[in-house]
């Protein structure tokens, strides 16, 4: 069975603080605020942001340099 989201599209939170140039700890702030959409597989301890998580939340930052340009 393939899973509509490839294990290429999920991240840890240490590749996405690495991708924003943001602590770790912010990263899991803004998943505690619900800014951050993220998962934990059942038995395992790494929280996974899934890429269209993380693009939504890029989204309004991308719009924003968009209409300044």
């Amino acid at each position: 069975m393939v899973s509509s989201t490839d294990s290429r599209d999920l991240l840890t939170v240490e590749q996405v603080a690495a991708l924003l140039q943001m602590s770790q700890s912010s990263i899991r702030s803004y998943i505690r605020q619900g800014k951050l959409s993220a998962f934990r597989i059942a038995g395992k301890r790494k929280v996974l942001i899934a890429r269209p998580a993380l693009l939504a939340l890029l989204e309004p930052a991308r719009t924003d340099q968009h209409e300044a340009a």
